[in-house]
């Protein structure tokens, strides 16, 4: 019996520079499904639609910066969940700081190191799904434990 082929979990970069983008892409494109985005607002309301499992976001960018795009997705009541990572040139402790204080889960500094991008990425990817099944788990009373340990193990082979 052939078992459907695991969805690929959903990354959104956020830049307003279309090179960062590109460099983000070429690293995770393999291994997930990618949406961009190139301001704050557009964020938001991709992250509103499309529900990412993580986003990459630039710190610095007009109009909006990424710690009030961070701060309002962690006030969203879809969207406060989802795991944020600052990508940025910004790499003082101050920054960091604002970063992890407006909801971040992770930083990376610029210029990025494509496989730390890779495991940062999939680790909290990881973290947000196990997170995510085992509260789905808990409020659902009607879930089998068969249904639980297909779902568990579809967790385990994601990427």
């Amino acid at each position: 019996m052939n078992s459907p082929p695991a969805k690929r979990s959903r990354v959104l970069i956020v830049d307003d520079e279309p090179g960062n983008i590109k460099i983000l892409s070429n690293v995770l494109s393999q291994d997930y499904a990618l949406s961009v985005a190139t301001t704050g607002r557009q964020a938001l309301e991709v992250a509103r639609v499309q529900s990412p499992d993580i986003v990459l976001l630039d710190m610095i960018m007009p109009e909006m910066d990424g710690v009030e795009v961070c701060e309002l997705l962690k006030a969203g009541e879809d969207t406060r969940d989802i795991p944020v990572i600052f990508v940025t040139s910004m790499s003082d402790t101050v920054n960091e700081e604002r970063g992890f204080d407006a909801g971040a889960v992770d930083y990376i500094s610029k210029p990025i190191s494509p496989p730390i991008v890779r495991a940062r990425v999939k680790i909290h990817i990881q973290n947000y799904l196990s997170k995510r099944f085992l509260e789905n788990l808990l409020s659902s009373q009607t879930t089998s434990l068969e249904d639980a340990k297909e779902e568990a193990k579809s967790l385990l082979v994601f990427v």
